[in-house]
């Protein structure tokens, strides 16, 4: 009996030993790979680049394997994202976005409280006579998110605006260009709008 309970200890601590050094790997790989342009807790300070801090799963862990398979383009898809998630396989990718989704992401100031009445209008209710829906029925109240559809609430304006612009093109995942047929009725006044109300959120 003393001796099964040794084995059935040692089992336990390699397996709490497993468990520690896998948090170690995500947080390693996170302190040396994602946090120079993302930061260590996913909150981004560069306006560029965006926030990842409690980010939807579905929607995170979708935009990493485009980047691996390469079907997410652009230029910052090249020159980092391609390269960093080749190295990675689906469970290491899950981890990653766990990890992610996990932290809190920090409030922005908020902007001109003009743009952001216009644009809380546009998220809301859309613009009926260009037949542009409302963006709540997809990125859901608070504009938080759901599985595949981002979270959209504290990003980056200046992110945001500059994905409106990127729909327009076809650097995105083919299941992202539904938004295609949104963004293309919106001028970039309203784009800012939007944004505006969005990074306040």
């Amino acid at each position: 009996m003393k001796f099964i309970r040794l084995v059935l200890g040692a089992l336990a601590a390699l397996w709490l030993a497993s468990v520690h050094a896998q948090g170690e790997d995500v947080t390693r790989i996170v302190g040396t790979v994602c946090a120079e342009c993302h930061g260590m807790d996913g909150n981004s300070t560069s306006s560029k680049i965006p926030k990842l801090a409690g980010q939807q799963k579905g929607y995170l862990l979708g935009q990493l394997k485009a980047y691996r398979d390469q079907s997410r383009n652009g230029a910052d898809a090249h020159a980092y994202m391609w390269s960093n998630s080749q190295k990675y396989d689906d469970t290491m990718l899950g981890k990653l976005v766990d990890y992610f989704a996990a932290q809190k992401h920090t409030r922005n100031a908020p902007g001109d409280a003009q743009l952001e009445a216009k644009g809380k209008a546009i998220f809301e209710k859309g613009i009926a006579s260009k037949k542009v829906p409302a963006c709540v029925l997809c990125h859901a109240r608070g504009a938080v998110g759901m599985g595949i559809v981002p979270r959209l609430a504290g990003q980056h304006r200046e992110y945001l605006v500059k994905q409106i612009k990127v729909f327009h093109s076809d650097d995105r995942p083919v299941y992202a260009r539904i938004m295609q047929s949104v963004v293309e009725k919106l001028t970039d006044e309203e784009a800012e709008q939007v944004a505006t109300y969005l990074q306040g959120l």
